[in-house]
């Protein structure tokens, strides 16, 4: 159910395309951080993540789009121009990824490694593909943690990473290449002994230490799910309340 809770806010936000309904999706889930008294410091480590990908997405439609407006504020040499809805769609695709963030940031909060294998064994996922993307999930966490002690570790030596211009940093940061690439071999060889102490690729029924069964309230959930993504599909293939701009702006 938390796996399927987790797609479908993913799709639900990628279906949004209107301002609005964005922004009250993204305000119902910091809601619920508040209502299920998750702390909101589980989001602070992936701040410098959004900020690239924010920054991305301004850059992209200010210098290479054309979105009509009532208002135009610039037109650049290329034919790209500026305007208001230039502004409101930039702001919708940060909302759009901003929701995407902390819905996966809450429900991953309340996962242990054990509901990713297990939720994905009860769908009848093969158990090396449960275990792959379980380890997709736990390294994403790790490379982020060990890019920021590779960072820290810099800076303590002197390196001036934020100095420049563009080019400069990026120059900068690339320098951290090496040893991450070094840190990734390091855990690619002790995850080989694991996954051979796990005996992935021996032939066989595995057993598992916890069965997981379906219960009636687990039936409901995944209905209402399913009913909640169908009814947002549906209303963004059949009508413009959800797209662009959308209720209340169109």
């Amino acid at each position: 159910v938390k796996l399927l809770a987790l797609l479908t806010i993913n799709l639900v936000a990628w279906l949004l395309e209107a301002p609005i309904p964005l922004l009250i999706l993204l305000a119902l889930l910091i809601s619920s951080y508040v209502l299920l008294r998750v702390p909101l410091s589980r989001i602070r480590r992936f701040l410098l993540y959004a900020l690239l990908v924010s920054q991305a997405v301004v850059v992209s439609y200010a210098l290479g789009s054309r979105i009509p407006g009532h208002v135009v504020y610039a037109v650049l040499p290329w034919g790209a121009y500026i305007s208001d809805m230039t502004l409101l769609y930039m702001a919708t695709m940060i909302m759009r990824f901003a929701s995407m963030l902390v819905g996966s940031t809450l429900l991953l909060s309340a996962m242990r490694d054990v509901d990713v294998i297990y939720g994905l064994l009860s769908f009848k996922v093969p158990y090396t593909a449960a275990f792959a993307f379980n380890l997709a999930f736990r390294f994403s966490s790790l490379f982020l943690d060990d890019y920021k002690m590779i960072r820290d570790a810099m800076i303590l030596r002197g390196a001036k990473l934020d100095e420049g211009g563009i080019l400069q940093r990026a120059r900068n940061y690339s320098r951290m290449g090496i040893p991450l690439t070094v840190i990734a071999l390091r855990r690619m060889n002790e995850l080989s002994y694991v996954l051979e102490i796990k005996g992935l690729g021996f032939k066989g029924r595995r057993t598992h230490l916890h069965e997981f069964r379906w219960s009636a309230r687990d039936i409901c959930a995944v209905l209402l799910l399913l009913g909640s993504l169908a009814a947002v599909a549906a209303l963004r293939l059949a009508t413009d309340l959800l797209s662009f701009p959308g209720w209340p702006l169109a």
